[in-house]
């Protein structure tokens, strides 16, 4: 059976701390008492508390920001470069060859195109 939950062990504590208490010499007391009011327990346990109130506060606004809608970076509406004649004809897309073409279409309205494209 666990000594905790017998119902006198609570009292056996207490005569046990007391007998011990009444073996100490009053100059340890002394010291003991001194020593107890010359560091205050709130400074010396202070820190950690705001250490990890800090990291805390740090950690959830780091959570919060992951949270936000971001919003769409604005797009500069800026027209697409003109070609110019200077452009050598390899360096253009084939779309663009078609369509600034004017033969094409020519082409395509002879007699030649429609048997070709038949084939």
């Amino acid at each position: 059976m666990n000594p905790a939950h017998e119902p006198d062990f609570d009292a056996r504590a207490r005569q046990a701390h007391a007998a011990a208490l009444a073996q100490v010499s009053p100059q340890t007391l002394a010291r003991l008492r001194a020593a107890r009011h010359s560091s205050p327990a709130s400074q010396r346990r202070a820190w950690p508390w705001l250490t990890a109130t800090a990291f805390s506060a740090v950690l959830a606004v780091m959570v919060g920001l992951q949270w936000l809608p971001s919003s769409p970076s604005p797009t500069p509406a800026s027209p697409e470069p003109a070609i110019t004649a200077a452009t050598p004809d390899a360096a253009l897309p084939a779309n663009t060859l078609l369509d600034e073409n004017p033969d094409l279409y020519l082409w395509l309205a002879s007699s030649e195109a429609p048997p070709l494209a038949m084939e």
